[in-house]
């Protein structure tokens, strides 16, 4: 994730802003709007580099995370990411460690030939019937598609190491685990977005 996109929360300051409030400061200020701007500018980007080391995973991630077992049927995945509106969920084993992460990427690569994460793809091969592989494919099991191995961030990465971490990946959403790698949590986008505003 570029953190530059994080700052668009934040409104730009302009020259006239600044003046109105410089006006609304009582007493003689020796400074001029620019001067104002620029120690504006270095006092948030200083404080925007403070909260990027300073949050760390485990104060924004969501902590009640739908999960399904390694074996759960892809009927089953896929009831609890439509039932959720979820585009992916972590795949733990019964010690509650993760072992894979399921998104629609993964659900669309197993239903295509040319492994193309291609919504449109999969829909073509079933309209012209040539083939349509969901009748198989719903037999499988969470292991059988999903991404493994998982990438994941512990419940003490900063939040500039968790956006890292899903830019370098391109994923949407990265589970959180704790000291004994066991989920703790998962953080999607949005909320790195909301905790920088």
């Amino acid at each position: 994730m570029n953190f530059s996109l994080l700052n668009e929360c934040v409104q730009t300051l302009t020259d006239e802003d600044v003046l109105e409030a410089m006006k609304k400061i009582p007493g003689y200020l020796d400074i001029t709007p620019s001067d104002f701007l620029q120690i504006y500018q270095i006092a948030f980007d200083h404080a925007v580099s403070r909260i990027k080391t300073a949050i760390k995973a485990n104060q924004i991630m969501t902590r009640q995370v739908i999960v399904v077992g390694e074996d759960a049927p892809l009927v089953e995945v896929a009831t609890q990411m439509a039932e959720n509106d979820i585009s992916g969920l972590p795949v733990v084993n019964k010690d509650r460690i993760v072992v894979g992460v399921i998104s629609e990427k993964d659900f669309l690569k197993g239903m295509n030939d040319l492994k193309t994460p291609s919504f449109m793809r999969v829909l073509l091969q079933c309209l012209d019937n040539s083939h349509c592989i969901e009748s198989s494919f719903k037999n499988l099991s969470a292991a059988e598609i999903m991404s493994s191995p998982p990438v994941t961030v512990e419940t003490t990465a900063s939040i500039l190491d968790v956006a890292s971490t899903m830019d370098r990946f391109n994923i949407n959403r990265v589970p959180v685990v704790d000291e004994n790698t066991k989920l703790a949590g998962i953080i999607a986008r949005s909320d790195l977005v909301q905790a920088m505003c």
